[in-house]
């Protein structure tokens, strides 16, 4: 008697494995959904930042305005530059901070100094580098 290699005994399969494999099929199935999915959508929005002040605080002569600045783009910052320029009474001050990373849709806090007031202060990022 030969038997043919390869070959399964012959024995049907029984309902417990039709319904494992049908499982795995669908779970295998919906893995490689959501990649194929997530590939498609996947954007890459540059970085994209947004400065929030919240309240000064004086102290020793010195005002600190803490700031949040918000990546809303789909890359990361890096060396992300915030200058804070305050104009007034013939004079200019400028108050400067550095944030060695900021993910994409992520927010990161830090203070400027001033020597006044710095309630109308202009905040803008100055530069940041593509990691």
């Amino acid at each position: 008697m030969t038997r043919k290699k390869g070959k399964t005994s012959g024995i049907p399969r029984t309902k417990a494995e039709w319904v494992s494999m049908i499982i795995s099929i669908v779970l295998l199935a919906g893995v490689v959904g959501v990649v194929i999915a997530l590939w498609l959508s996947s954007s890459k929005e540059p970085a994209r930042f947004r400065i929030d002040r919240r309240a000064t605080r004086n102290e020793v002569g010195h005002y600190y305005l803490p700031i949040t600045v918000t990546n809303e783009g789909d890359a990361t910052g890096a060396q992300v530059t915030v200058e804070g320029r305050l104009r007034g009474s013939g004079n200019e001050q400028t108050s400067a901070t550095t944030f060695d990373f900021i993910p994409a849709h992520s927010s990161v806090e830090g203070v400027l100094i001033f020597d006044t007031e710095p309630t109308s202060a202009e905040l803008r990022v100055v530069g940041y580098q593509q990691p």
